[in-house]
């Protein structure tokens, strides 16, 4: 039953993912018939993009699953709605400075390196996708307000529609007006405009019909510009925990460069990040499910119910992982051929399979603790042990494998591998010995901290003495333990 409430969650989540990530394959592809100094600015835009604006923007966002799925749980729910503005002004600011360092973008990759042909392209596009990052910063606030209340189907249906527009507006602009490479970006952005647009109808559907009582928007109010410390002091946790990853991944690319012949190294680096890619949405979507059902459990004092719902997540998301790395093993000669003709392409990719199926096993249980983590706000955590697993061990791994010891780019993937099993075993550790109890206590001192603008600490040991935990929902026969709140 809790494996069905869970699955109910996170297929449409994952399906959203894929369908996101299907968008840009399909612009991809799209550039790629333009010309090869039209993909390589192309890829090097999205870089950037991604690096600098997409990846610290989504920390910032997550924030709001703690924020929101503790306070929804805890049926406060104009808390939820009051934290969504917050996220929507605090998300804004940051996608402007971020467009604002975009405008030295050329000079920056000029700085790198880079061709000057293509680092002008690529400088003048990611100028262009600016209105995508406020848009994208937008409707992620959108997303986690929905799927913090289990509302998460119609974001599948959102984004399904827009990934079935994309064609229509890159052949418009690219073809039909002759924008050239400059329409790929305005189809970009209009495409963003469609997605963002249309879960904005729907988010004022579902708001204007929930009961009064139940009503998470009551309208824009002063309180979002206030706890802007607190919020914060979640956001950057979260910022850094999914830098660190996403980080290091552009750098294994960027590794590969270097390494011997690098045009097929890269050509299969590229093959094999997006098999994975495309494997780890499918349990990246359980990961924003178990976030919200353990928010919610923590929030109205079941600890015992976010235990379970952290061991059934674990286990299904390693499962999944299990499955595809599987079928990866299964078709591993053919899957090369599916993105590449040339033959060495084919077989460098053959063999990198056994590597990526190992490391898809471990990233499945990371990107599901990380929903955890987040559940419970403990982002602080998961961005410690990136630090230390990808940029302390693995990427000095990966390389030592990769140049000293000669291994090349099966080196770059089993210091990967390597790195997200070791991770997933402290991971587990760390997140099955939580104490639960302590855990709900902190869940109601961050929902009473953003209401009523006490100390954090102050307003868990007030809470503890005076024994208003309703214990008595909490674990049968289990001490609880005061707890000092620290983010």
């Amino acid at each position: 039953m809790r494996a069905c409430r869970l699955w109910s969650l996170a297929w449409p989540l994952s399906g959203m993912e894929v369908m996101t990530f299907a968008k840009e394959l399909i612009i991809t592809a799209f550039v790629g018939h333009l010309g090869p100094v039209e993909l390589s600015s192309l890829v090097l835009s999205q870089t950037l993009y991604n690096v600098s604006g997409n990846a610290p923007m989504l920390g910032v966002v997550t924030a709001m699953e703690t924020f929101c799925g503790q306070a929804y749980g805890a049926k406060k729910y104009a808390t939820v709605g009051i934290v969504t503005q917050r996220a929507l002004v605090i998300t804004t600011i940051f996608n402007l400075l971020c467009i604002a360092m975009w405008g030295k973008a050329e000079s920056l990759m000029l700085a790198m390196g880079q061709d000057p042909h293509i680092a002008k392209a690529a400088g003048r596009f990611t100028m262009l996708l600016s209105p995508c990052l406020v848009l994208d910063g937008f409707e992620q606030c959108l997303r986690r307000y929905l799927a913090s209340q289990s509302v998460v189907q119609p974001l599948m249906y959102v984004t399904f529609i827009a990934t079935l527009l994309t064609p229509l507006y890159l052949w418009y602009f690219i073809f039909r007006c002759a924008w050239g490479f400059d329409g790929a970006a305005v189809a970009w952005a209009c495409v963003q405009a469609s997605s963002c647009l249309g879960l904005l109808l729907f988010t004022l559907y579902h708001t204007y019909g929930q009961e009064p009582s139940k009503r998470t928007w009551t309208g824009w109010s002063r309180e979002c510009l206030s706890e802007w410390p607190l919020y914060i002091r979640v956001a950057i946790p979260s910022a850094v925990m999914i830098c660190l990853d996403w980080w290091t991944f552009e750098i294994i690319v960027m590794l590969s460069g270097l390494l011997p012949r690098p045009e097929m190294t890269m050509s299969m680096m590229g093959i094999t990040f997006n098999i994975h890619a495309l494997c780890f949405f499918a349990a990246h979507g359980l990961s924003g499910a178990v976030s919200t059902r353990v928010g919610n459990e923590l929030g109205a004092s079941r600890p015992r119910q976010a235990w379970l719902n952290t061991q059934v997540s674990v286990l299904m998301g390693t499962v999944i992982m299990i499955i595809c790395a599987g079928m990866l093993l299964m078709f591993r000669d053919q899957l090369g051929a599916l993105f590449a003709g040339d033959r060495e392409v084919v077989l460098l990719t053959s063999q990198a399979v056994p590597t990526l199926a190992i490391s898809l096993i471990g990233e499945g249980a990371n990107t599901v603790l990380a929903g955890v983590l987040r559940g419970c706000g403990r982002q602080k955590i998961g961005a410690q042990i990136n630090l230390f697993m990808y940029w302390g061990l693995g990427l000095p791994f990966a390389c030592l494998l990769a140049f000293r010891l000669g291994l090349g780019a099966m080196g770059l993937w089993t210091g990967l591998a390597c790195t997200a099993s070791l991770q997933s075993l402290i991971l587990s550790w760390i997140v099955f010995k939580f104490d639960w109890n302590a855990e709900a206590q902190r869940a109601k001192a961050l929902i009473a901290a953003g209401e009523l603008e006490i100390e954090l600490e102050e307003e868990v040991e007030l809470m503890a003495s005076s024994g208003r935990l309703g214990t008595e929902s909490l674990l049968d026969a289990s001490p609880i333990k005061p707890t000092t709140l620290t983010l």
